[in-house]
């Protein structure tokens, strides 16, 4: 199961060192990434956005480029890894399941001057690990799909406050989520 994360900081420096250290968690087996985006609003009011690529398209494009040099490699060799390869990344696409772009920009929307916003579909992690991670880096969390509880864990992390949760609570909470 997979569970969208959306956290907004005060400064897009703050959101890609976040968005780094998730890349790095992900690198040593930590946490597994389904998609990840960045959303930031400039001093001037101009919004970026940052997306990752997605790997339904990685996968499209690998495959359909397989193909293609299977069904025209003795024709057209090189005409044929490329259809293929476009053919794929756009089947890939199609079948996206990952960070709707209508709610990225929806988010953006809501973004002050020098506001940032961090998504991050996530289907398995080390809790510990990830928790620690993010409570080094203040923000506040906008938006999840995850359980009441957890949510409560990582906005009590994230923020700052105080969750009024004991330590064995809390050592439940995550223990959930590993």
């Amino acid at each position: 199961m997979s569970n969208l994360v959306v956290i907004k900081y005060d400064d897009a420096a703050t959101a890609a060192e976040v968005r780094k250290a998730i890349k790095q968690l992900s690198d040593q087996g930590l946490v597994k990434v389904e998609d990840a985006a960045m959303v930031s609003r400039g001093d001037d009011g101009k919004l970026s956005v940052h997306n990752e690529l997605d790997k339904g398209v990685k996968w499209g494009a690998a495959i359909g480029g397989g193909l293609g040099l299977l069904i025209a490699g003795i024709i057209f060799p090189i005409g044929g890894i490329v259809i293929g390869a476009l053919a794929g990344a756009a089947v890939g696409a199609a079948t996206d399941h990952g960070i709707q772009k209508s709610f990225v920009k929806e988010v953006g929307e809501s973004l002050e001057n020098g506001q940032s916003a961090l998504f991050v579909i996530v289907q398995d992690a080390n809790a510990t690990a990830v928790m620690s991670m993010l409570s080094q880096h203040k923000g506040h969390v906008y938006q999840t799909s995850l359980p009441a509880d957890v949510e409560a864990s990582l906005r009590a992390r994230v923020e700052g406050e105080d969750s009024g949760l004991s330590p064995a609570e809390r050592a439940t909470l995550e223990a959930k989520i590993d």
